[in-house]
Order: C-alpha cells, then sequence, then structure tokens
C-alpha cells in the first residue's frame, strides 16, 4: 500500500483497535440491553384470573428415576397465550414423554432441595418449548411430588 512499512503497521493496529472497540460496544449493548429495559419498565406480575386460563394440567405421572426412586410427579403448565394452552393440550402425550425422559436422568437428590427443582422446572420448560409451536410455557408449577 504504501512505501513506508512502520506507517501500514500502525495503520493497521490503529484500524483493528478501532473495529475492536465498536464489536464491544454492540456486544456490551446486546447483553445489556434485556437488564436495562427490564429495570426501566418493572413488570407488574400478572393476577390470578390472568394466569388460571393459560394453565393446562399435566396428569399424575409415575415413575422410576435413574436411581430406581420411584416418583409420582403432578404439575400445571402455565403458557403465554390461549393458542398455545390449546396447543399443549393437544400434544399432551408428546408433553408426557419430555417429561418421563427428562425424569429418568434425575435422581433422588435432584429433588433434594428448592433449587434443585427449579433447576428441574427450567430444563422442562427449555424441552417443552423445543416442541411448542403456538406459543411457549412461561412457568411449572409442581403441585404434587412424591419420592419413594
Amino acid at each position: 500500500m504504501f512505501k513506508n512499512k512502520l506507517f501500514n503497521m500502525s495503520l493497521i493496529i490503529i484500524i483493528s483497535i478501532a473495529l475492536l472497540v465498536v464489536v464491544a460496544f454492540f456486544l456490551y449493548q446486546y447483553t445489556f440491553w434485556n437488564v436495562k429495559s427490564v429495570q426501566g419498565n418493572q413488570v407488574k406480575a400478572p393476577s390470578i384470573d390472568e394466569i388460571v386460563p393459560l394453565t393446562v394440567k399435566v396428569p399424575k405421572i409415575s415413575t422410576n428415576l435413574g436411581d430406581s426412586t420411584v416418583i409420582v410427579l403432578e404439575m400445571t403448565l402455565q403458557m403465554d397465550n390461549k393458542d398455545a394452552k390449546v396447543e399443549a393440550e393437544k400434544r399432551m402425550f408428546q408433553i408426557q414423554d419430555k417429561v418421563n425422559l427428562l425424569l429418568k436422568n434425575q435422581t433422588a437428590k435432584s429433588f433434594a432441595s428448592e433449587e434443585k427443582i427449579n433447576q428441574f422446572k427450567v430444563e422442562l420448560i427449555s424441552r417443552l418449548n423445543k416442541i411448542l409451536l403456538e406459543g411457549k410455557v412461561v412457568h411449572v408449577d409442581i403441585t404434587q411430588i412424591f419420592l419413594q
């Protein structure tokens, strides 16, 4: 480009640093955008009258965990819209399959504390949202859990 090698190297370094700054800025904005929007707009929790029409009851599931412990589990799924509720009711056999497969990978220790139960719920929500097309699962409430 230019005949002076020192000038070429310094120009390349300056351009590289400028590109890194731009990329870092956009990554920062992308990463912390949701945090700022949630802090700015305090989200109001939905009332029970808004939640009940969007819930789907999963029938009682009795199965063995990975360590041969028997679990009896009953839960409700809170959906994000009415179309998702209708779809979840139609896909109940798939939902039960996903729950059973997830339970087969768990042990009795996986349900020993509230934190571990919450991890189970997060994983279950993730798996269920992969099969739903019309909406998504927002929250899982375990209404009965029995380990033996």
